[in-house]
């Protein structure tokens, strides 16, 4: 089944209130918001978590889903809002692990993995979905420019300025 027939056949769902439509959600998006959280989360692990906490969101907001325009965008914006409550309240905890871990444990490696964590860190949230968007998942600009809502030049400039910031950051924890 192509893209276009199963969002059809999920929105289809969801306007009769089927309970097949969340099975038919997570077919079809669940590989894809996993991705997008390990990658927000830094953690496998965190991500399936916070996944299966999407989902009973997902559940309780499915009549709102049934009225969305883009479902993909409207999905992966509730995965970024799920990330942001579940990362603020690790915070609050104060269990934050590095979510970089280089292949060679070296002093080195570790060093600039904290590094560009921090820096990463300090990216504005719009620029560090960007980020991950393209880098950690692959996405084309238009594809992130969809599930953000905004456009590709958009898109493009946001990753641009993150990746002068990092320079930048990095530069200047290096001295």
């Amino acid at each position: 089944m192509d893209e276009h027939s199963a969002d059809e056949s999920i929105y289809a769902a969801l306007s009769r209130d089927d309970p097949i439509a969340i099975e038919l959600i997570w077919d079809r998006y669940a590989h894809d918001l996993l991705a997008m959280l390990s990658a927000l989360l830094g953690s496998r692990q965190e991500a399936e978590d916070v996944l299966q906490m999407l989902f009973v969101n997902i559940v309780r907001r499915r009549r709102a889903l049934a009225g969305a325009r883009r479902l993909d965008a409207y999905l992966f914006r509730m995965a970024r809002n799920e990330a942001a409550t579940y990362l603020r309240s690790r915070m609050r905890k104060k269990t934050a692990r590095p979510w970089l871990t280089p292949n060679e444990a070296g002093q080195e490696q570790l060093d600039l993995a904290e590094q560009l964590e921090v820096a990463l860190g300090r990216l504005p949230q719009p620029q560090r979905e960007v980020v991950v968007l393209k880098i950690y998942q692959g996405k084309t600009f238009q594809e992130i420019g969809r599930l953000l809502g905004v456009s590709i030049n958009t898109a493009a400039s946001r990753y641009r300025y993150a990746l002068e910031r990092l320079r930048s950051l990095l530069k200047d924890m290096e001295q």
